[in-house]
């Protein structure tokens, strides 16, 4: 009988909340860590820097096929939702829009690092549509055209769910977008002639190992990045903004980044982000469709061997690496834990909610509390492999059934 003991074994199944860095990234890290040059600096130290700062956004901006001066590199992907949230909103205010009179639509299965600054905001005055998704997992732009008004100034819809997994479909939102705004008036118009409200961002910092997520593809304004999530360091993130997009910085003390996020840049971490990109590109429909493969193998290991278990959302449209159960009756935290002493590592739900409460976006699907208490999502890595996910049911199997004998008691 397997014995979950009896082997060193670890697989990592949680690549939603962060990756392991790439070899090829790692080599190119220390390839530039002697250069300590600011690049702010106008001496040979500086210059130097400078040249790589540069090229690194360079070489994103050809793999994500937008210009240079739109990309703003950025600590986190939380930090660039937090700029591309706070930035619009105040950037009108500072332009006399007061708070009351402007409106965001967003959905209920954001990342904290969308909702959070969007509930701030809110408490200002701002008024807010929190969408509600399909019970499949998916934002319609019916929906999002449904909660339009003259005062919409910001629309924000995540492009791959990080805890479901589903890929929301933005261009046809956008499409959507652009309908309403040739056909009315925008209140804010007058205050900021160079753009067209409302503005559409997205958080696109899952999923760029498997899928196209660059901004003409999803038809978005701006869009967020995270180099820890695509093989890449973490401390830098991104943010793609189109040249009409009226943004104020949200962090004071410096005119870098084009006066919108001022600080010393991390120019390794920016180096590092630009060749995991340049690598996530390469054969990226292959890699998603073998995973994909592998993935409707483990679900259907699961259904087998757990048949009480809930997949939360479709399974269309879902990105290649993920997979989202609910087990009722269940504790999602304390399954993660066992998993983890069986050699498997999962979360429960995303890594920036805090341990021991329901995960909103299974909530959000119009699962109950026994069912959202009970989440567990694995997300795999580009190499996975059948034995891989065969090793975690059997060790989800083994957990249950401790947690389920314990109940019996």
């Amino acid at each position: 009988m397997w014995n979950p003991f009896s082997s060193n074994r670890r697989i990592y199944m949680d690549f939603a909340s962060s990756t392991p860095l790439h070899p090829v990234v790692a080599r190119e890290l220390t390839r530039v860590l002697t250069y300590y040059g600011n690049p702010s600096a106008p001496h040979k130290e500086g210059r130097e820097a400078r040249e790589l700062l540069e090229g690194a956004r360079t070489d994103i901006a050809r793999t994500l096929s937008v210009k240079d001066d739109a990309l703003l590199f950025t600590a986190s992907g939380t930090e660039s939702n937090n700029l591309a949230v706070f930035g619009v909103v105040e950037a009108l205010v500072e332009r006399g829009a007061q708070y009351s009179d402007l409106h965001i639509i967003t959905s209920q299965f954001e990342h904290p690092s969308i909702l959070e600054p969007i509930k701030v905001l809110e408490k200002k005055g701002v008024s807010v549509s929190y969408l509600a998704s399909t019970h499949e997992g998916f934002i319609t732009p019916l929906a999002v055209e449904n909660a339009l008004t003259k005062n919409t100034v910001l629309v924000s819809i995540v492009a791959v769910q990080s805890e479901i997994g589903t890929i929301q479909p933005l261009r046809d939102i956008s499409n959507t977008l652009t309908r309403v705004r040739r056909a009315r008036e925008q209140t804010m118009q007058h205050l900021a002639p160079e753009s067209s409200f409302p503005i559409f961002h997205t958080d696109a910092s899952q999923g760029s190992l498997f899928v196209d997520l660059s901004p003409d593809r999803l038809g978005v304004d701006m869009a967020s990045y995270d180099g820890q999530k695509i093989m890449g360091p973490k401390g830098i993130g991104l943010l793609y903004k189109d040249s009409s997009v009226v943004l104020a910085p949200f962090l004071r003390g410096g005119s870098q980044e084009r006066k919108l996020r001022p600080g010393t840049p991390n120019v390794q971490g920016a180096v590092g982000m630009a060749r995991a990109f340049t690598l996530a590109v390469e054969k990226r429909k292959e890699r998603a469709e073998r995973v994909a493969h592998i993935r409707d193998h483990a679900l259907m290991l699961i259904e087998k061997n757990i048949p009480h278990a809930l997949v939360n959302g479709g399974v269309k449209n879902r990105i290649a690496n993920n997979i989202n159960i609910s087990v009722p009756g269940t504790d999602g935290d304390y399954l993660a834990v066992l998993m983890d002493s069986f050699g498997v590592s999962i979360s429960p739900r995303s890594a920036c909610i805090v341990s021991g409460e329901l995960s909103h976006s299974v909530a959000s699907l119009g699962r109950g509390a026994d069912e959202a208490q009970g989440t567990l999502r694995f997300s795999f890595a580009p190499d996975v492999s059948k034995d891989d996910v065969r090793f975690a049911v059997q060790a989800l199997t083994r957990a249950v059934a401790l947690v389920d004998s314990k109940l019996n008691m």
